[in-house]
Parts: structure tokens; C-alpha cells; sequence
């Protein structure tokens, strides 16, 4: 449809620089059936722009007649009024229909459940939070009574197992009771398959937990979000009563302030359905729920994993350590929503998890126990060293052993003078030391470096700081001053 402006410029393009039908619709920036058709109209009119349209205005009345009678397709509608006399394409048909066709709203029952019989679970996106030194995503679970509509909700970093598992009982606990049914959606952490007109195979850990719990997972149908629509709609009432224009600093800043608006706002709420408060109902519905189990159910996941040669286990990016006794070798990792537990011979370690990104968790006794091994092997390298100088350098390593000296210090400069002067010279000097009863390694270094005498003379000098304190100074005589 052109504009007037449109219309006249045309209309002097082609008159004043006689352009081609191409080259005006390229000017123009319109198509060249348009082009042609607008040439041949001698005056601009809004109804010359509505022509097309206007040769099905006739048949409007009757097109909404035959959809009242039923749910014609727009190639039926087009077909009956073109018998009747519709000289119009199918194309402004199909656009007349899509436009005036009542809305196909379906139809569902009102379920009622009786009281401690349901609850109904779902995840809802909520933004990203930071965690450590990278963002997650903040995903809400919520878990609803059918009966009573009361609502348990909680802040988790990620849609893993372990935390859809701790989410359930976190929410039992909170109800201090059990539903006999979880109405679940086909999310991998409680359904593996859900095919229509086949059984459904659920997660076999959720299974487990369930059966630990006493409870019967129940998984719509696919494709249904209505058979949960309790719970879906309690995801949309938190997304925008709650979480809508917040932000937070913290994954446990964000559960606190949803803690307390859940207690203090929607639990303590007339709500629609019901007309009374869910708090009020629950008190009547904890009857009818099941008691919690005497030990808590297991929330976690297992890995079988191998510990590096840097003694660490990796999980999600992150490293963790273990003992330096179990580099290389293959362990099982259980992790929890809080604690990773790493176990080889029983529990070998234990460590806050983590939800940062390639971040290495240290415990500091496992460094420890490295460093001590490593300096064991460097002191057994050493000594090992000084008795490859000499026959007589074992006698001479258990006289400093008996005299309590630093023995690591005096071994290791008597190593490195024996690469600087040779293993012979260093023996010869130790043979020597021993005749003489000197075990420090000053007297080996004050001995070869005067190497130039060509006899033991069996006079020993240590030039030494501390020698100074023993050195006898005859006093002066003052007496020719008087």
C-alpha cells in the first residue's frame, strides 16, 4: 500500500527523468506489480489503496456465519464464497480468517485433592546469582500441598540431583509430614522415560529416596503442564511477586529474603481457590500426612573417580585434595548440595563444596603431610649423598649424631664441597677429622682450603666468630706511663 507522498513521487520520477518500472521500484523501495498498478491510477484515493480488500468486504458477514456454524479451514471458506460469486484471492481469505476465527481455548477438569493425598514440584529460571568467582543461574524449586496450597520454596544453583533430592526433604521437613503422592513434571532428575501409552521409568536413585521417604512419585503426562498447574502457578506468583525487580549478592541472600517472604506474604495469604489461608490449612492437613523417617534419606550423588598425581579429585571444574598417600589411585566421591566427601579406606576427606569455577580446595593437613614426605625424601637423598663420599663418612655421620649438631646443615656443606673439590680430597679430609675428633663441617672447609700443606701437621685452626670468645689476652703493663 503506498502513501500519498509515495504516490506523487512516483509519478514525477516517471515524468521528469523517465525512469523504468525497475528503476522506480528500487527508488522506491517497493515491488514492481505496485510500480504498474499505481501508474495506471490517474488520481490518489485511500480507496484505491484498499481496493484489493474491498472485494471481500461483501463476504465478511457471510464468512463469520459459516465459522459460527463450525470450524471451516480458511481453504473451505475460500472455496465456498469463490462458488458464490468471490472473484478475490485465497492469500486476503486467509488473513480475514486468522484475524475474526474465535480462539481455541481447551477445556480441563477442576482436580480436588483430599487432604495429605499430593504435592506437586517444579523448577522455575529466576535470573543468575554470583557464586564465588563466576555467576550461576538461580533456579527456584517449589513444592506445593494440593490441598491445602501451602508452599515450600528454595533458592538452588543448578537442576542436579542432589539438590532436587535435599529440595524434597528440605520441604518435608518444613511440612513435618509426607504426602502419600509427588506429582512431578518429566525432568531427568526424577523421570528417565515417559512415552504416552507406555509405563513410565523413573530415576532410579528418586526412587530409592522415595522409598526411603514413603511416598509414590506420580509424572504427568508429556507435554501437560496443566496436570501440575497448582505448582506452575505458584513459580509464576513467586517470579513476579517476588522475584521480579530484586537482586541479589548472594545465593543465601536471596534464600533468606525468599524464606521470609514466603512465611510473612504467601503462605499467610486468602487464597484464591481455597478463600482461607495456607498456613491455617496445613495445621488441618498435618494430620493426614505420613511421619518423617527416623534417619535421613541419602541426598547426594556417587562418582568413581581417580586422584591425580597433584593429589586432588576434580568435580564440576573444581579440584579437591586428598591424603598424598592416594595420588593415582581410584576413589568414590559422594557429593551433597554443602559437603563433598571423598572416600578410599573410609572417609579420607572432606571438603565445603563448591560452586566457583576452577577453584582448587586444599585441606591444609594434606599440604602438610606432602611437605613431610617430600623433606624425608630430600634428607634421606642427602644423607645417602654424603655416604657415597667415604668409606669412614658413616663413623663420622653417627659422631655428629651423638654430639645433637645440626647434622642436616653440616651434611649438606660437606655434599656441596665435595662437588666443588672432589669426593677423594673431602675423604681424605674426613679420615682426618675423624684422628682428630672435629665433626663440623667448618673444620672439613678450614682443612681444604689450605690443602697446599703438604703434611698433616696436626694444628688445627677454625676461623670462626665464635672461636674469638676463647682467645687469652695478656693484660698490658701500665706501669712506664707512670
Amino acid at each position: 500500500m503506498l502513501s500519498r507522498d509515495q504516490y506523487y513521487n512516483l509519478h514525477v520520477l516517471r515524468n521528469s527523468l523517465q525512469l523504468n518500472v525497475a528503476q522506480l521500484a528500487g527508488k522506491l523501495n517497493i515491488s514492481e506489480s505496485s510500480v504498474r498498478r499505481w501508474l495506471q491510477v490517474s488520481e490518489y484515493s485511500e480507496r484505491s489503496s484498499r481496493s484489493v480488500s474491498e472485494k471481500l468486504s461483501n463476504w465478511h458477514e457471510r464468512i463469520e456465519q459459516l465459522l459460527q456454524q463450525h470450524s471451516y479451514s480458511a481453504m473451505q471458506l475460500f472455496q465456498m464464497i469463490s462458488e458464490d460469486g468471490y472473484t478475490g484471492s485465497y492469500s486476503t481469505v486467509k488473513r480475514y480468517v486468522k484475524k475474526v476465527r474465535p480462539p481455541r481455548k481447551k477445556a480441563f477438569f477442576k482436580l480436588d485433592f483430599a487432604a495429605g493425598d499430593a504435592s506437586q514440584v517444579d523448577f522455575g529460571y529466576c535470573g543468575t546469582v554470583p557464586c564465588g568467582n563466576t555467576r550461576r543461574k538461580l533456579i527456584v524449586f517449589v513444592m506445593v500441598l494440593c490441598h491445602s496450597r501451602y508452599m515450600y520454596a528454595e533458592f538452588i544453583p543448578c537442576e542436579r540431583t542432589e539438590h532436587f533430592l535435599q529440595c524434597h526433604f528440605n520441604a518435608f521437613k518444613d511440612f513435618k509430614g509426607i504426602p502419600k503422592r509427588v506429582i512431578v513434571d518429566n525432568c531427568k532428575c526424577a523421570v528417565t522415560q515417559n512415552k504416552r501409552h507406555a509405563e513410565v521409568v523413573y530415576n532410579s536413585q528418586y526412587l530409592a529416596f522415595a522409598k526411603d521417604c514413603g511416598f509414590a512419585p506420580d509424572a504427568c503426562n508429556p507435554y501437560s503442564p496443566n496436570e501440575k498447574g497448582i505448582v506452575e502457578n505458584a513459580v509464576k506468583y513467586i517470579k513476579h511477586n517476588f522475584v521480579k525487580g530484586r537482586e541479589f549478592n548472594s545465593l543465601s541472600e536471596a534464600n533468606f529474603a525468599l524464606h521470609h517472604w514466603v512465611d510473612n506474604t504467601a503462605n499467610i495469604r486468602i487464597h484464591a481457590a481455597t478463600e482461607r489461608t495456607p498456613l491455617e490449612m496445613l495445621h488441618e492437613e498435618r494430620s493426614k500426612l505420613s511421619k518423617l523417617p527416623v534417619n535421613s534419606p541419602a541426598c547426594c550423588i556417587i562418582r568413581q573417580l581417580k586422584a591425580d598425581t597433584r593429589c586432588r579429585i576434580w568435580f564440576d571444574t573444581n579440584s579437591y585434595s586428598v591424603p598424598s598417600r592416594y595420588a593415582g589411585q581410584p576413589l568414590t566421591l559422594q557429593v551433597e548440595t554443602e559437603v563433598v566427601k571423598i572416600y578410599g579406606s573410609g572417609l579420607i576427606a572432606e571438603h565445603p563444596r563448591c560452586y566457583g569455577r576452577k577453584t582448587d580446595i586444599v585441606a591444609p593437613d594434606h599440604q602438610k603431610e606432602l611437605r613431610i614426605q617430600r623433606s624425608k625424601a630430600k634428607e634421606q637423598q642427602l644423607q645417602q649423598d654424603f655416604l657415597n663420599i667415604s668409606p669412614h663418612a658413616t663413623v663420622f655421620l653417627e659422631e655428629m649424631k651423638l654430639r645433637e649438631l645440626d647434622v642436616r646443615q653440616h651434611l649438606r656443606k660437606i655434599v656441596v664441597m665435595a662437588e666443588q673439590y672432589g669426593k677423594k680430597a673431602v675423604a681424605n679430609v674426613l679420615e682426618d677429622m675423624l684422628q682428630l675428633n672435629a665433626f663440623r663441617s667448618e673444620y672439613v672447609e678450614h682443612r681444604l682450603m689450605n690443602s697446599s700443606l703438604t703434611e698433616f701437621t696436626g694444628t688445627l685452626h677454625v676461623p670462626r666468630a665464635g672461636d674469638c670468645m676463647n682467645i687469652e689476652i695478656i693484660p698490658p703493663n701500665l706501669n712506664s706511663y707512670n
